[in-house]
């Protein structure tokens, strides 16, 4: 094994030679096999590199990076399998973004990620077919202060996220919050465990659009963003357990468009205009929370064992002013507590509500 020490870094222009890379290294598990490299500032004769883009170029398939505490410069591009590894508690800092595309493995765990477009972005190689998307693992990492996302998903990139904090990504454009905490597209997945929290970036704290989906887990806490808590957009699907969403301007979740979601055991507290929406349009402006559409789609929403408290409306069916939105929800054994009122069905269009086991003060 070659140990090479290192201390101390859109998508149309990503990675001169990726497709060569595509074609010419299969998948393979990161961090076994290949070598272990080092990063530091100071450089030779301490350190081979003082780059962590020299290190993962100099990289076998399979390889970890070990990055020392310092600021580096990015953005990072990788189209390898490797695992890159900081020193989180003595601050190992990438500015401008990392850069991940192929379908390889990719494990970033000990870093401050900032100053980026995007905190963290992965997708299949340009031109290269969606099933080429990368399996990322993002571990003890934090990601605050990105022009756009803290982490944007794009094709089909399987991203499973632990003890990770994403916070004040994002930025506006006359007075309209754009960008967030977590964006997902087409059909990209994300996983949420252990230990995440999304606060203070400027649109939604998770954003799923197109067909992307979301397993979110307890432990997950996610507040004060701009828009909404959780938004589900398109046909995305999400899966919420144990999540509290709290004190985001308009809705702790929004369950538009066509999409789904289950919610369970969780706790919507104190949002700016309700705990939870099902159906109305993904569209949206940041002045009073408003729609600019009316899309011809069926929301569906399962909520179960949920506290929803401390909101204008404890939950919001429909719109209020669109004639083609169409939702559904079943709620089961849901606290409602000190909301203004916790049910607002619109009547414009049709609406399917079933709640059993849950006492209610309906809006007039």
């Amino acid at each position: 094994m070659r140990v090479v020490t290192l201390y101390g870094g859109i998508k149309t222009a990503i990675l001169v030679g990726i497709v060569a890379a595509v074609l010419g290294i299969g998948p393979a598990t990161a961090g076994t096999g290949g070598e272990l490299l080092r990063v530091c500032a100071d450089g030779p004769p301490t350190c081979a590199f003082t780059a962590i883009q020299e290190a993962v170029a100099a990289a076998e398939a399979g390889s970890t990076v070990v990055v020392e505490a310092g600021e580096y410069a990015g953005p990072v591009q990788i189209s390898k399998p490797v695992t890159l590894i900081g020193n989180a508690q003595g601050g190992s800092v990438i500015n401008q973004g990392v850069i991940v595309a192929g379908p390889f493995p990719v494990t970033l765990s000990g870093f401050t990620i900032t100053k980026g477009l995007n905190g963290i972005q992965a997708q299949s190689p340009p031109g290269q077919p969606a099933a080429l998307s990368p399996t990322l693992r993002v571990e003890n990492v934090q990601l605050t202060g990105n022009a756009q996302n803290g982490i944007a998903l794009f094709d089909q990139t399987q991203a499973t996220l632990s003890n990770v904090t994403i916070a004040q990504n994002g930025t506006s454009v006359l007075e309209n919050p754009i960008g967030g905490g977590i964006a997902a597209r087409d059909r990209a997945n994300v996983v949420l465990q252990d230990r995440v929290f999304i606060r203070e970036n400027g649109a939604n704290g998770v954003a799923l659009l197109n067909e992307a989906t979301a397993s979110i887990g307890a432990g997950t806490l996610i507040t004060r963003n701009g828009l909404n808590g959780i938004q589900l957009g398109g046909s995305a699907q999400a899966s919420l357990q144990g999540i509290a969403s709290r004190q985001n301007r308009c809705f702790g979740v929004a369950v538009n468009d066509s999409s789904q979601a289950t919610i369970r055991d969780g706790e919507l507290a104190g949002n700016g205009k309700a705990g939870l929406q099902v159906g109305g349009p993904s569209s949206m402006i940041f002045a009073g929370c408003a729609t600019l559409s009316d899309v011809d789609a069926r929301a569906h929403a399962t909520v179960t064992g949920t506290t929803i408290v401390g909101n204008p409306i404890g939950i919001l069916v429909g719109d209020r002013s669109k004639e083609l939105d169409r939702a559904e929800l079943d709620a089961t054994l849901v606290l409602f507590n000190e909301n203004g009122c916790d049910l607002l069905v619109d009547p414009v269009a049709p609406k399917d509500v079933a709640m059993e086991q849950t006492t209610l003060t309906p809006c007039s």
